[in-house]
């Protein structure tokens, strides 16, 4: 099944890949799976995952739109056609 995974900021520039791209999983694959399958370079998995290998808490990552910390965290299930989106948390202003 595939899914669509978008990175946003720095974190898409560290994929070496497009900021948006498909990627093909198997049935009843989890966001960890997914995230495994793709954090290959220490650079990358050191900039998502903390020490616990869980999300940091700088990072957001988005099932369909909703936080997968609201839902069931690294292990939030996963369907062809979702969408998932990993961008760091911005802060700014004056």
């Amino acid at each position: 099944m595939k899914v669509k995974v978008k990175f946003f900021a720095h974190l898409s520039e560290l994929t070496g890949k497009k900021p948006v791209f498909e990627v093909d999983v198997e049935e009843g694959a989890t966001v960890s799976m997914l995230l495994d399958s793709l954090l290959v370079d220490r650079r990358i998995r050191d900039a998502l995952l903390d020490e616990n290998q869980e999300i940091r808490s700088n990072i957001t990552v988005l099932k369909n739109g909703r936080e997968i910390k609201l839902l069931a965290g690294m292990e939030t299930k996963l369907s062809h056609g979702d969408e998932l989106a990993v961008f760091p948390m911005l802060v700014g202003g004056r």
